[in-house]
């Protein structure tokens, strides 16, 4: 018998003994104490069946992880249907969780409490969020449930983390996510050795490696909104669509302007706040960008030897207005801005780069442009989600508060790979 089935099994017998756990025991009557006493044997042997039959399914998931064999079907459609709606409409509505979304609450558990956190509401793991289902051989939980058969189905991966990455400009230019950390994640990075041209009797002098290590912590991000109740009954995939979206976006959007201009307080420490990254000042009061502070964000890298393979420019829309209106030099037609790109170099365009910043009496007006290697840009990620339904604070709208957080911190590891112009003047 499976671990799903005996799970099963197991909660029925706890269901019959639920009436007479409440009841004195010295006010049964004689077929009531057969009963109790028949029952509870029988769960003690479930529960017996069940703690091996989980070891053997752990044994068989490890060594399938260890021969690199991926989820089976089965396990692929049931997490397929896993569904944020029916999650957050059971919290709302006072219910239980079951099927594939209780399953995933306690996979998510598992993971906070490896973490040292604790779940406060509806837990969606790491494996739920990933792009690409991953082997579950080091959790030990099963999750071969299929969900209700009233249940919205989904027949294409959730695929939260592509999404999320998706609406980020930074992972199309190279920055890398690390998922599934745990506790603090070390960065060690290490200047080099010169060599020397020496006389044949002439003695070297003898180097070491300076070593720097930053180290990300988890940071939390989170975010509030309010979905109708009327909303969350309706089980088309539009609204499960529009559900996951949302959550996606907040979270996507917070990480993007952290990773930028993030204050390093609560927040990760954003690029344009790094020291040691290259500075390209464009005037006292500001100044409107020009061909030569182009390529001397270009030279800073390069000239520090910082260049990598994920070079690339990133800017806002008013910025980027302004670099298509720009000619490289007189009478050449040429603008800094040419299609998609700068320099030969790709050129991303975002609203979460600061266009409010000051310079002198500028006032708030200029905009950030950066040229970086973004291969040396991390973003971490600790867990999954933790979703929190109140349906008592908007109850007299029909409303339901939700509040999703997650962990993730942001590091720039090498600033000499990085460098901006601050002041940018657009008007």
């Amino acid at each position: 018998m499976k671990s799903k089935d005996l799970r099963k099994k197991q909660d029925d017998l706890l269901k019959k003994l639920e009436p007479l756990a409440n009841k004195k025991a010295s006010e049964f009557t004689d077929e009531e104490r057969k009963q109790w006493t028949d029952d509870h044997k029988e769960l003690c042997a479930v529960n017996e069946e069940l703690r091996v039959t989980l070891e053997q399914e752990e044994v068989l998931k490890s060594k399938a992880a260890i021969e690199g064999r991926d989820l089976s079907d089965q396990d692929k459609k049931d997490i397929r249907s896993y569904s944020f709606r029916n999650a957050i409409l059971a919290k709302a509505e006072g219910r239980e969780l079951d099927g594939v979304e209780l399953e995933m609450h306690q996979e998510a558990i598992k993971e906070a409490t490896a973490e040292g956190r604790s779940i406060s509401g509806v837990g969606v793991p790491y494996l739920l969020l990933s792009s690409k289902p991953i082997s579950r051989a080091s959790t030990g939980q099963n999750i071969a449930t299929a969900g209700d058969g009233g249940y919205l189905k989904q027949e294409s991966p959730l695929l939260f983390l592509a999404a999320l990455r998706n609406k980020m400009v930074l992972s199309q230019l190279g920055a890398k996510f690390i998922t599934g950390l745990v506790g603090d994640f070390p960065i060690v990075t290490g200047s080099l050795f010169t060599a020397s041209w020496l006389a044949e009797d002439a003695v070297d002098t003898t180097q070491k490696i300076a070593f720097t290590k930053v180290t990300m912590q988890p940071k939390r991000v989170q975010a509030t909104g309010a979905l109708s109740l009327k909303l969350l009954k309706q089980s088309t995939p539009d609204v499960e669509t529009l559900i996951t979206d949302e959550l996606v976006d907040s979270i996507a959007q917070a990480l993007q302007i952290a990773a930028i201009n993030g204050a390093g307080t609560d927040a990760p420490l954003g690029i344009l706040g790094v020291t040691g990254i290259g500075d390209v000042p464009g005037g006292t009061d500001g100044l409107a960008p020009a061909w030569s502070h182009i390529v001397t964000l270009e030279s800073k890298i390069l000239a520090a030897n910082a260049d990598g393979p994920s070079m690339g420019y990133l800017t806002n829309a008013k910025a980027r207005g302004k670099l298509k209106q720009v000619v490289k030099a007189s009478n050449t037609a040429e603008f800094i801005w040419d299609k998609d790109g700068m320099n030969g170099y790709k050129a991303l365009v975002t609203n979460a780069v600061p266009g409010t910043l000051t310079k002198g009496g500028s006032g708030a007006v200029c905009s950030a442009i950066l040229f970086a290697d973004w291969s040396k840009l991390f973003i971490g990620q600790w867990g999954g989600l933790d979703i929190i339904v109140d349906p008592y604070s908007l109850k007299k709208k029909a409303e339901i508060e939700i509040t999703a957080l997650s962990y993730y911190d942001i590091c720039a590891t090498y600033p000499a790979a990085f460098a901006a112009m601050k002041d940018a003047l657009t008007t």
